[in-house]
């Protein structure tokens, strides 16, 4: 796994057991995997939402976005399969905007 890859993985909800598999973005794999909650539903594109604005590029089936304050740690054994991978265009605007830019 590789930063920037799009996965579908098991996301297990934090106020219940329900687990649902959910697309999710690759940040760091070490021993345990970072990655980023990803979403369908338009919450707008701010400092703690980013809209992949060339989410067909990446795989995905529909507008997406980053949800950046949704860090997850997730085991290898999370993981399904891989969808894509964030287009660089869409890389480039998203490290400006954790850089605060």
């Amino acid at each position: 796994m590789k930063r920037y890859e799009i996965w579908y993985a098991k996301y297990k909800y934090q106020d219940c057991n329900h687990i649902e598999i959910r697309p999710v973005m690759i940040w760091n794999d070490t021993v345990f995997v970072i990655s980023f909650k990803l979403t369908g539903t338009d919450r707008g594109d701010t400092k703690t939402e980013f809209q992949i604005q060339y989410w067909k590029e990446a795989g995905l089936t529909k507008p997406t976005t980053i949800r950046i304050e949704k860090v997850l740690r997730m085991d290898h054994s999370d993981f399904v399969n891989k969808i894509g991978e964030l287009d660089p265009r869409d890389r480039l605007r998203f490290e400006l905007r954790l850089a605060g830019q």
